[in-house]
Parts: C-alpha cells; sequence; structure tokens
C-alpha cells in the first residue's frame, strides 16, 4: 500500500512539475476558447492509420486562412497525436491557431522505413489535396492555404516550397500555396551529417538519405532556394539544436532577407511545445505573416 501511495505521489509530481516548468500538458490550453474538433479523418482511402488527420477550427469560421502543420520526428518518428496527455501535442498547435481565427489540419504522414522520403512528400501532399477539397466545411478558405512545419516537417514543408516541381509532379499548383513557414527546419542534409555522431547516422542519415553526398544535396531544399519565389516564414529557438541557427540563417540569405525570427530562449522542442501558452510567441508570429505585416 504504501509503495502504491509513493508511486501515486511521484507520478503527481512529475505532472505538475511538467505543468509549472515546462508548460508542456494539456492542462495549459485551459485559458484557450473550445475549437471546432474533427479527428481521424482519412485523406487517403487504404486504411492506413497514417493517412489520417485532424481538423482544428475556430467556432463559427467562415472563409478563414487555412495551414496544414506537418509535423517533425526526423523522417522516422513522431505522430499527429504525441503523447498528447503528457506533451499537448499537436492539438496544442491546432487550438492555438484556431484560438487566432486559423483553421489548422494536422495530417500524419508514413516514416522511414515504412516509405522514402518521396513517399513522404506524397502523404503531405496528398493531405493537402483533402485540404483544397474539404477544408470550407469547417468554415477554411482553400485560397489561403499555408503549409507550416516543425523540424523535419520544416524540412518536408521547406521542399516544397524551394522546389515547385516536387508539387506539379504531385498534381498540385504552386500557385495555390499562399506561403510556407519553416520551424526549426532542417535545410541542409550534408550540413546535418557533419554535425552528428554515428549513432545518428545509422539511425536518421542513411536510412532516409543514404550514402551518396549526391542525394544528400538533392533533398537540401537550401540549394533550391534562390529559384523559390514563394512568400516563407522562418524560425529558430535561441537554445535551438546549434547546427539549425545558421542553415536558418543561410536560407533567410538565400530567400532575399525573408521574415525570420529567433524565439528567445526557446528550445527545439519549445517551438512546438509553447503553442497554446501563456508564453506562446510564435503563434501571434504566425497570424502575422498569413495577414502579410510580418516584417
Amino acid at each position: 500500500m504504501k509503495k502504491g501511495l509513493v508511486g501515486l505521489a511521484l507520478l503527481v509530481a512529475v505532472a505538475t512539475g511538467a505543468f509549472v516548468t515546462r508548460h508542456q500538458t494539456v492542462l495549459r490550453l485551459r485559458h484557450l476558447p473550445d475549437a471546432v474538433v474533427r479527428r481521424d479523418i482519412a485523406y487517403l482511402s487504404d486504411g492506413n492509420r497514417l493517412h489520417g488527420l485532424d481538423v482544428y477550427a475556430p467556432s463559427g469560421a467562415r472563409n478563414a486562412p487555412v495551414i496544414v502543420f506537418v509535423h517533425g520526428g526526423y523522417w522516422v518518428g513522431g505522430d499527429k497525436d504525441y503523447h498528447p496527455t503528457i506533451t499537448g501535442l499537436y492539438g496544442s498547435v491546432g487550438r492555438a491557431l484556431a484560438a487566432l481565427g486559423v483553421v489548422v489540419v494536422i495530417p500524419n504522414y508514413r516514416l522511414v522505413p515504412e516509405t522514402d522520403i518521396a513517399g513522404e512528400l506524397d502523404d503531405v501532399c496528398a493531405a493537402v489535396k483533402w485540404t483544397e477539397t474539404h477544408v470550407a466545411e469547417s468554415g477554411g478558405d482553400p485560397q489561403r492555404l499555408y503549409l507550416m512545419g516543425h523540424s523535419a516537417g520544416g524540412h518536408l514543408v521547406a521542399t516544397l516550397g524551394s522546389d515547385d516541381s516536387e508539387l506539379t509532379r504531385r498534381d498540385i499548383q504552386p500557385s495555390r500555396i499562399s506561403g510556407y513557414i519553416a520551424l526549426s527546419a532542417v535545410w541542409d542534409i550534408a550540413d546535418m551529417h557533419a554535425t552528428q555522431d554515428a549513432a545518428f547516422q545509422e539511425r536518421v542519415t542513411y536510412p532516409v538519405f543514404g550514402k551518396d553526398p549526391a542525394n544528400w544535396a538533392a533533398h537540401s531544399p537550401l540549394s533550391k532556394l534562390g529559384k523559390s519565389s514563394h512568400p516563407f516564414f522562418l524560425a529558430v529557438g535561441s537554445v535551438d539544436y546549434p547546427y539549425l541557427i545558421p542553415q536558418a540563417e543561410r536560407a533567410r540569405d538565400a530567400l532575399g532577407g525573408a521574415p525570420y525570427r529567433v524565439i528567445a530562449g526557446h528550445s527545439h522542442d519549445d517551438m512546438v511545445l509553447t503553442f497554446g501558452t501563456t508564453d506562446d510567441t510564435l503563434a501571434p508570429l504566425i497570424v502575422q505573416f498569413i495577414s502579410g505585416t510580418l516584417k
């Protein structure tokens, strides 16, 4: 009995600590207005659970801007329902932006080794096509459609935004995407490889991108950004993974000085964990970008 009480007390302490010090639990969302949520909608009819998505919409939304948010996980992990009871992810992203008048679509997608990087892009684009067709049912305006991603999801979004052929070969007109939001994105695979240890290479780099540097270059959005005329907003945390900050700066420069922010005190994880908290600075910046007022 005593052991049970000790275990319960420890669990409560951990949960309380997470809420107070990291703002990670779903409790931190209590101050947000309720969103209209539709969950686990199939965007492809093949029965694969990873071809499902959630929609978060402001109550009474009508012709609202739309964001398709692509989660991270280094292309080998992650989920739209990433331990939500503990982390609040990724419903916190949807609810935080819905509270500011944005309809948010959050898809799952297949991961390596079930598919390859091209298959991940196929899935993201399939979710985008579903959104174009169906988001009006949730009050969204498919003419104001933005793509946003974090970490590896930021890489996938940046890949689509840096090379129109990635969209057109998947039957999406590039002009249908109003802008791209890359949070702590990976822009340069060779640089990522150069900064990581052998265990990371075996777990991530080689399974996803192979061992040929030519393939790394082909999958690096930074190498193609000089040809992109699309609106981008880039952000990293001030205590993000060290290699990502100079990559983001190089991407900003390649885009001719796109809106760019370093979010003070934010780690890599904080770039998504703080959505919906009282410390949330990213969601208002994203809304400014959508409105065209972010410089």
